[in-house]
């Protein structure tokens, strides 16, 4: 090899007994032969050869045929072949903070643009969330007003303004047509296409909704209980009692629902209400006479893994729901107000009070990079692409 390789790399080409030849190739024609030990795993080589082609910080994967190269194969199963090296968009990153909107990348958090409303009449942006299908368009919230801005044109897509107090909060639906708003004891859907609009009236006052993956119904958190919503028929289909229910999140595949009440409990739920995991963070706040109710939940969009904050905590957590057992946490930072994953489930960025976005290892929790903002950010998403 003619580079020095980084360290993990390094520590396995001193303890390996033998290597063997890996040809590597970007797109754009560049290649490269590494001697890599035969017993090294294609992840690592990934990540060397990504390094000595110059995308050190970017999000890459190795490629044979058509098929993608699992990063647990081992550099033996690919001696002699010719890889393809393929970049894979990060993403970006949309914060909110004061009034204004960052947009930073996914893979390097180096800021790419930003949105200052300070001096216009779109005052106050509070919530952000990336269209799930169009990368280009991001959904914002601020006082008494919720528009779509389109990177692409630079001009808005879509407006909702709203009497008296604006929504609570929004969230999109998963074919990225809809829109859903909370305000009070209502939920307002949106259809952003056809500009039309359905109002789902509820029981008490909402505080979160979450569309099912399959776009026929909506979870809707609110006072006592969790709605099941019919959309089509604007109609509720199931109720579950519980505490106040301030977050509500359907997993990818819509057959778990994730909630966190007021009182700091994380549960997961099948369809019909049963109670998969209970998951009691607070008992030790609850006898001092806190209330440390969760923050923030978010599904891995492509494993059964819930990163969760709460308000009182310093960290990020990561629990299996599939297990029911707690994965990792982070070391402690400052509390944190949102957390959302890349497309793939390979990292998770969490937005801070303190000013910060910090952006973790899907699998390990360890800090890969953070971005300092000055004020507190308010709300996250990171796009699909």
């Amino acid at each position: 090899m003619d580079e020095t390789p980084d360290a993990t790399s390094t520590e396995s080409l001193a303890t390996s007994g033998g290597t063997v030849e890996i040809l590597v190739s970007l797109v754009s024609g560049k290649s490269l032969a590494m001697q890599m030990p035969f017993s090294e795993e294609a992840g690592t080589v990934k990540q060397v050869a990504a390094k000595k082609l110059g995308l050190c910080g970017e999000e890459v994967q190795l490629v044979l045929g058509e098929d993608t190269v699992s990063d647990q194969l081992k550099a033996e199963e690919l001696s002699g072949c010719m890889l393809k090296l393929v970049v894979l968009s990060p993403g970006s990153i949309a914060a909110s903070v004061g009034n204004r909107i960052v947009v930073a990348s996914g893979s390097t958090l180096k800021t790419s643009s930003e949105l200052d409303y300070g001096k216009t009449k779109r005052r106050s942006p509070y919530a952000v969330g990336w269209n799930p299908t169009n990368a280009d368009q991001l959904a914002i919230c601020g006082k008494n007003l919720a528009w779509i801005h389109d990177f692409a044109t630079g001009q808005e897509q879509f407006s909702r303004a709203f009497k008296g107090q604006g929504p609570s909060n929004f969230h999109w639906s998963a074919d990225g047509r809809r829109l859903a708003f909370l305000n009070f004891r209502d939920v307002t859907v949106c259809d952003v296409n056809l500009g039309t609009e359905n109002v789902l009236s509820q029981r008490s006052d909402v505080f979160s909704a979450s569309f099912h993956p399959g776009g026929s119904c909506m979870a809707v958190g609110q006072t006592d209980g969790i709605a099941i919503c019919d959309l089509e028929r604007g109609s509720e289909l199931h109720f579950f009692h519980s505490d106040s229910v301030e977050l509500v999140q359907w997993d990818s595949s819509g057959n778990l629902l994730a909630s966190g009440d007021i009182n700091g409990t994380l549960r997961v739920l099948t369809c019909t209400g049963e109670v998969r995991w209970n998951l009691r963070q607070c008992d030790a706040a609850r006898q001092m006479g806190l209330q440390d109710k969760i923050s923030s939940i978010a599904w891995s969009p492509v494993d059964s893994f819930i990163a969760f904050s709460s308000s009182w905590g310093m960290a990020v957590q990561l629990f299996d729901a599939n297990k029911g057992e707690l994965v990792w946490k982070t070391a402690d930072y400052c509390p944190f107000h949102a957390l959302s994953w890349n497309y793939n489930g390979i990292k998770v960025a969490g937005a801070c009070q303190d000013g910060h976005v910090y952006v973790f290892d899907g699998e390990t929790g360890e800090l890969h990079r953070s971005l300092e903002l000055g004020k507190a950010v308010t709300s996250l998403s990171w796009s699909v692409a």
